[in-house]
């Protein structure tokens, strides 16, 4: 197009062309991935940040911490383990119960689970959605709902991990003493399913509330209150049907809490004894309930997640 003016118009002006100015920069020559690439470096940047890995330093502070903490009850079972046969035989019975007990790990600590779990869902979730950043990720070929999975695996994987670590060197220590191997090898491997039972329940949670609250400070209090009001009130119900021999009561206040549910679950799949005296041991019918409450945590959860992703991307 020219840019003359035209003769015999003195009004008129000349048009601008585009121009594109090249200032050095290299182009990309090499081979576009596709959504399975996003999709795995989205998991792996999201796990790092878990771990605060690629953040600030403070941010670095929390999930350490409470990793190590975690590490602590397991040491000391692993320390009695060692020194079982130096005890009598009336210790040796008092702490054969607890020393088997694997998934009791994660039921014992499940205030320092919660935190972890409350800290560092906001990050995967609270912020993009709050600051709309989401939507720089759907540049790519990624659905919003396979960004909802890849944080929710991310998170997933983290809780896993901070739980199986120390229930490894527990079982490490149990292969090492006097005792009997193969229940302390099919207790762990039970325990190990239900951590992963467990990891996927809180996270799914966890994002579900950080992703409707967005804001950071409200979300780790909301996880926070919402998972120990409900496992006060659990364990409230428990005892008092557990002086009533109520069952029924008992299984029914057990659906309300993950970690519940999840010890629940382990306990009735694999006949494993359950982490406390007034967590009864579930028959055949109520480890089904216990599986498709499970189920219904998570698929809640995520539907839940999904929904508020697709709406927070579509503003």
């Amino acid at each position: 197009m020219s840019t003359e003016p035209v003769h015999g118009d003195p009004g008129s002006q000349p048009q601008r062309r585009g121009v594109i100015h090249d200032i050095g920069y290299r182009p990309f020559t090499g081979r576009r991935q596709g959504t399975g690439a996003v999709a795995w470096s989205l998991y792996l940047t999201s796990l790092r940040h878990c771990f605060g890995i690629g953040r600030s330093g403070k941010s670095k502070v929390m999930p350490w911490l409470m990793a190590a903490v975690i590490l602590i009850p397991a040491l000391v079972l692993a320390g009695l383990l060692l020194q079982l046969n130096k005890m009598s035989l009336g210790d040796q019975a008092d702490l054969f119960g607890p020393l088997a007990t694997y998934f009791g790990l994660p039921y014992w600590t499940q205030l320092l689970i919660t935190i972890f779990a409350a800290a560092q869902a906001p990050v995967l979730f609270a912020r993009d959605l709050r600051y709309r950043t989401v939507v720089l990720y759907f540049a790519r070929p990624l659905s919003r709902t396979m960004y909802v999975l890849m944080r929710l695996a991310a998170l997933t994987t983290a809780l896993f991990a901070i739980v199986v670590i120390p229930l490894t060197i527990w079982y490490a220590a149990a292969l090492s003493a006097d005792v009997d191997h193969g229940e302390h090898t099919e207790n762990y491997l039970a325990a190990i399913v239900g951590v992963a039972v467990l990891s996927l329940l809180l996270a799914t949670f966890s994002g579900m509330v950080s992703a409707i609250t967005t804001r950071s400070g409200l979300a780790v209090t909301a996880v926070i209150v919402a998972l120990m009001l409900s496992s006060g009130i659990v364990t409230a119900i428990q005892g008092a049907a557990y002086d009533a021999n109520n069952e029924t009561v008992s299984f029914i206040g057990s659906l309300f809490n993950p970690f519940s549910v999840a010890a629940e679950l382990i306990s009735g799949l694999f006949d494993q004894p359950t982490p406390v005296d007034t967590m009864l041991h579930p028959g055949t019918g109520w480890t089904i309930g216990f599986a498709v409450a499970a189920l219904c945590w998570i698929a809640g959860s995520v539907t839940i997640l999904v929904a508020r992703t697709r709406k927070a991307a579509a503003l």
